[in-house]
């Protein structure tokens, strides 16, 4: 081995630890981000009815596990890697302060993380918007 290969050496290695610091704290701190949807959630979805909404964990990806359950259509579906309604799966995905769900019964949420509350509005179709709240129960 030549001695102008071990300062190259060298700064790859140095590189390589800086580059794994760097993965692992960006990680931690989406994980404290997704951290506040964690919890119970329960709202009235206009045309709807009541709902409660579970955030169980929020992957590092920002998918959301848990599920929904509607009272009125005596409904419950899961979160899962992608929209399936003939499987009850809604798909979840939180980005910074906000959360969309496409839901297994048809439509979508728009929602917000404002303190104690995820606040915004659930749509189907183009005709068809209304604003939600959920509170952390």
């Amino acid at each position: 081995m030549s001695s102008s290969s071990k300062p190259e050496n060298s700064l790859l290695r140095r590189h390589t630890i800086l580059l794994a610091a760097g993965l692992l704290s960006c990680r931690a701190a989406a994980q404290q981000s997704a951290a506040p949807f964690v919890g119970r959630w329960t709202g009235d979805v206009p045309g709807v009815g009541s709902a409660v909404l579970i955030v169980t964990q929020v992957k590092p990806d920002g998918r959301v596990e848990g599920g929904m359950e509607f009272q009125l259509h005596s409904h419950t579906s899961s979160f899962g890697e992608k929209f399936e309604p003939a499987t009850n799966t809604s798909r979840g995905l939180v980005q910074g302060s906000a959360l969309v769900i496409e839901s297994s019964l048809g439509g979508l949420y728009n929602l917000n993380l404002e303190g104690g509350s995820l606040a915004g509005t659930f749509s189907r179709g183009t005709t068809y918007q209304v604003a939600v709240r959920f509170t952390r129960q």
